[in-house]
């Protein structure tokens, strides 16, 4: 079972670390498009495009990483007050209703990532990039990457194992 647990945490890393660098991509795109359409009045077709999707899939395939380690915004007015017994509840519930949100998600997902990808589905912009199928199929391969993070989670959850603190960042 560890064994299961460190593929999942280090591929669900090794994603997140490697999407991080799509930004960087995002911030060039724009730049670019930022001069060329006010210094040589040349805008492009595709930037907004571009960045729309680069951004799109370096979020939604960071969810599983963040998920792993355990970095999510979260409201803590309650949690902080609690004992460690009740934490330990609510951290069940919220990994309970996690991997029943993200199965629903993707059960919706599904149909809707397997046409576009059968139609090759495209933008209809000028630009007509293939935005639909990347964004589609990319939010369902991000939501599969976190829901599994999340049933791992759970597992170590309910097993004791808690977080790996080999996953953590120097610094951290």
């Amino acid at each position: 079972m560890n064994g299961f647990f460190r593929m999942v945490d280090r591929t669900n890393q090794f994603v997140g670390l490697s999407v991080s660098h799509l930004y960087l991509i995002c911030a060039s795109v724009t730049t670019y498009e930022v001069f060329m359409r006010y210094f040589f009045n040349s805008p492009t077709q595709w930037a907004f495009e571009v960045v729309m999707v680069v951004c799109g899939v370096a979020w939604v395939m960071s969810g599983g990483y963040i998920s792993m380690r355990r970095g999510h915004i979260a409201i803590t007015v309650l949690y902080d007050h609690v004992n460690a017994k009740i934490r330990w509840w609510l951290d069940l519930f919220i990994l309970m209703v996690t991997i029943g949100a993200l199965a629903i998600f993707m059960y919706a997902l599904f149909d809707p990532m397997h046409d576009a990808v059968g139609a090759l589905e495209r933008s209809g912009t000028s630009f007509n990039s293939p935005e639909p199928l990347i964004l589609k199929t990319m939010i369902f391969v991000g939501a599969t990457l976190y829901f599994v993070q999340s049933v791992v989670n759970l597992l170590k959850h309910l097993t004791g194992h808690g977080i790996d603190k080999s996953n953590e960042l120097p610094g951290d």
